[in-house]
């Protein structure tokens, strides 16, 4: 499970500067129970209409294809994937980038 293996990388994650957010259009207390069960360190954004889904052509209303974003602190996308890509490819992804790294 996706958002599993990002809970369990957390730590890396937040080493390396990531901000984590999962997005669909499901309802805010779907989301509240699912990061209750699954014990998620992040927020889930409720995608009310589709609107961020089709912003980045990941989906159409309720229809959305699993993908994975990580953004360039200016807003760019500089990694896209859709499926369940390793977290390994995230973190290289961010390091790319250059975000800093704790000493």
């Amino acid at each position: 499970m996706q958002l599993g293996a990002l809970r369990d990388s957390w730590k890396s994650l937040q080493d390396a500067g990531a901000v984590v957010y999962g997005v669909n259009p499901a309802s805010d207390s779907s989301h509240k129970r699912f990061v209750e069960k699954l014990c998620l360190p992040f927020p889930l954004i409720v995608d009310a209409g589709g609107r961020v889904a089709r912003a980045f052509k990941s989906g159409w209303g309720r229809l959305v294809r699993r993908t994975v974003y990580v953004l360039a602190p200016d807003g760019r996308v500089a990694y896209s994937r859709r499926g369940m890509p390793p977290v390994r490819d995230l973190l290289d992804s961010i390091e790319r980038l250059g975000a800093p790294t704790p000493d």
